[in-house]
């Protein structure tokens, strides 16, 4: 297979971003119709597994995307820097596309349920903003010089 390039890498996880935010606005309509704000009541048993069946299912499907067309050398530098790549993009892009679609976040400083696995992170959007960062910083450090780290 002809490598899968990091064009190619960088376009899925903005589309990510935009399916995962799409995912996200309706799901908050349902599950908080009186406004997403804290603080944020449970979501329905039936509703939490199904979403962090979904979570779970997204970090599966940028590893997998990550894995594609790697070098024969050190296979498992290029599949984790792209999937920093992914993730990070993928998570920048989706409060990007939440910004534009619903006005959330009006701040860094926001509160917002992050991950749901194993259980509700409850953060200021900062923080995945910066862990986002980071990963962008370190697949390109791994990218760029590939004996670093």
């Amino acid at each position: 297979m002809k490598r899968f390039g990091w064009w190619g890498i960088t376009v899925y996880a903005l589309a990510m971003a935009f399916v995962e935010a799409a995912c996200v606005v309706t799901l908050k309509r349902l599950y908080f119709p009186e406004g997403w704000h804290p603080p944020f009541h449970d979501i329905p048993a039936d509703g939490l597994r199904l979403e962090q069946a979904r979570e779970i299912a997204t970090l599966v499907m940028i590893a997998a995307v990550a894995a594609l067309g790697t070098h024969d050398r050190a296979p498992w530098r290029e599949a984790l820097a792209r999937a920093l790549w992914i993730f990070g993009l993928w998570d920048l892009g989706y409060y990007a596309a939440l910004a534009i679609l619903t006005g959330f976040p009006s701040s860094l400083a926001d509160l917002d349920v992050v991950f749901l696995v194993p259980h509700a992170w409850v953060l200021p959007v900062w923080v995945p903003v910066v862990v986002s960062i980071a990963c962008l910083a370190i697949a390109l450090r791994l990218r760029l010089r590939p004996q670093a780290l």
